[in-house]
């Protein structure tokens, strides 16, 4: 059997990525490196996807990711993808962080695992809008001046740097939509002009502002054959993902109100001087709550109204023998998105507000992150109150444990909230905490016990945490991951309990023999908390099969 050929994918759980992932997974081994869980970012499991959960800009982390790719195999690409954008134009520290520092750690990455080709995302954005009649071409320079397009200038600049070691294409992505929309500005335009608003026929301008468009699936195509190709393209080089010229709102509020509503609207045009008052009027609106939306729109945006980022391709179509194919055209796919915007208006929505959101940094990572830099001292402070407790309090029972068996369950407890914490997935405590519990059962230990150990659990991990002054400022999201999940598994231990009382005679418990070791338990959650996400097919323990050798 051929070994398929393999690909790293930062960016793995944005839209972009994960139809990327959904696009090669036939074709490619895929090591998907993403903040998110496999399960949050809602990519079902396969055989070909490896899913490392880690942050770019954590250079511990990707360490850590580099050497699982090495240890299952390799790459021979990488397809950097991470990025962070936001419409407000404001500084943000996530543009160095994550957009900066994130490439120059995942080119760092390349070196390691030894890539045939590296390709990073930058994005026509970045380039300063041409002169009327100009157009942009692969050899423009990415001159825009705004953080995320100096953002990108600088990750170009490296991978041109990095390209003496491995070979590495630019990408340059035009605005990227799917059937569903999932591109911010167009998804409001075709709610404000498909709607009873008061705005709902206002243009601004001569409604001649215009930007390229390129369908996820022509987008997907061009990866792929740069991945194809690579032996025969130059060890760096620019590529457009984008057809040649753009596209107005003139034309995108023509076709999309005429099939909406079956006739000719005409828009009314706001001039752009005036576009600035408006703005302004829309600010006051919402601060005297006489509406409850937050205006897309940005005074920067209006810089360029009427202007047009017209794209000359054709280097690309020569390099690559590609080029967008006629029926993925945003002016006939648009009738395509109108469809799913008419037909399944729920999901339309909560795709859409799900693409506008940017966060710059995820909360439960900062917990996780800082939770493993403390492990040591929290466990520590954790078994120390537990063990000098008064001999005759709730704990005990521990005391007549073997310390290194009780040392091991501690360790598990903890390794089990690291894997909640860092995939967002609260099922996975609730499943192992029912093994820990089935285990104490068997040896006597009431609930009592087990309830007061995640709450000690609890109240040492948020006051030890809360003091970092990183984390000081997310004390709900603390108590979200932290309070709230121990919170939830106390009831699930005390229902468990009243379960297990009713099915297992209380004289075959002690003569069970088959419950869990705690050595294999322990190294299953430590494979559940490690930046890997394994697939639950790995782990096939039951509640059920456990409760059966009990009775």
């Amino acid at each position: 059997m051929n070994k398929l050929p393999s690909i790293v994918i930062t960016g793995a759980s944005g839209f972009i990525g994960s139809n990327v992932i959904d696009f090669l997974k036939e074709e490619y081994l895929i090591f998907a490196i993403a903040r998110r869980s496999r399960k949050e970012a809602n990519i079902p499991y396969h055989p070909n996807l490896h899913w490392l959960q880690c942050d770019i800009s954590n250079q511990a982390a990707l360490n850590e990711a580099s050497e699982y790719v090495n240890n299952n195999g390799g790459a021979d690409f990488i397809l950097h993808l991470a990025a962070f954008y936001d419409f407000t134009y404001k500084d943000n520290p996530a543009y160095q962080s994550v957009n900066i520092e994130g490439t120059k750690n995942m080119l760092e990455f390349a070196k390691r695992i030894k890539v045939k080709r590296f390709i990073f995302a930058s994005s026509l954005a970045a380039c300063e809008f041409p002169e009327s009649g100009k157009v942009i071409t692969e050899k423009t320079p990415p001159d825009a001046n705004y953080q995320y397009a100096i953002s990108k200038k600088i990750g170009e600049e490296f991978v041109k740097e990095y390209s003496t070691l491995f070979k590495c294409s630019v990408v340059r992505f035009a605005a990227v939509y799917s059937d569903w929309c999932e591109f911010a500005p167009l998804y409001k335009f075709l709610s404000t002009w498909l709607s009873r608003k008061i705005e709902s026929r206002i243009i601004g301008g001569k409604g001649e502002s215009a930007i390229p468009y390129i369908h996820i699936r022509d987008l997907c195509e061009l990866i792929r054959i740069i991945l194809l190709k690579t032996n025969e393209l130059p060890d760096y080089d620019t590529y457009n993902a984008s057809p040649n010229a753009s596209t107005s709102h003139k034309e995108l509020f023509e076709i999309s109100t005429r099939y909406y509503y079956g006739e000719v609207i005409k828009p009314i045009n706001l001039p752009k001087l005036l576009a600035y008052p408006a703005l302004v009027a829309r600010r006051l609106l919402k601060i005297f709550k006489l509406t409850s939306e937050d205006p897309f729109e940005q005074f920067w945006m209006v810089r360029y109204i009427d202007k047009k980022l017209d794209i000359d391709s054709s280097y690309t179509t020569a390099a690559l023998n590609w080029e967008t194919k006629p029926r993925y055209h945003i002016n006939r796919r648009l009738l395509f998105l109108l469809e799913k915007m008419k037909s399944h208006a729920d999901e339309w929505r909560v795709k859409n507000e799900a693409a506008l959101k940017r966060i710059a940094h995820r909360a439960n990572l900062m917990i996780y992150e800082k939770m493993i830099e403390q492990k040591d001292a929290i466990l520590a402070n954790i078994i120390e109150i537990i063990i000098t407790e008064n001999p005759k309090g709730v704990f005990s029972k521990y005391k007549i444990m073997p310390f290194n068996d009780f040392q091991c369950y501690m360790s598990a407890l903890y390794h089990l909230l690291l894997a909640t914490v860092r995939s967002s997935d609260r099922s996975l405590l609730l499943k192992y905490i029912d093994e820990i519990a089935i285990k104490r059962f068997a040896e006597g230990f009431e609930p009592e016990i087990l309830c007061n150990t995640l709450k000690t659990f609890s109240s040492v991990i948020i006051k030890h945490l809360s003091a970092y002054k990183e984390l000081s400022s997310i004390k709900q999201e603390l108590y979200d991951n932290i309070g709230l999940t121990f919170q939830i598994a106390q009831d699930e231990v005390e229902d468990l309990y009243d379960s297990l009382v009713k099915k297992i005679p209380i004289e075959k418990i002690s003569k069970s023999t088959l419950l869990p070791d705690c050595k294999e338990l322990q190294k299953m959650i430590r494979q559940l908390s490690a930046f890997y996400q394994v697939s639950p097919e790995e782990f096939n323990i039951s509640n059920e099969e456990l409760i059966d050798t009990l009775k």
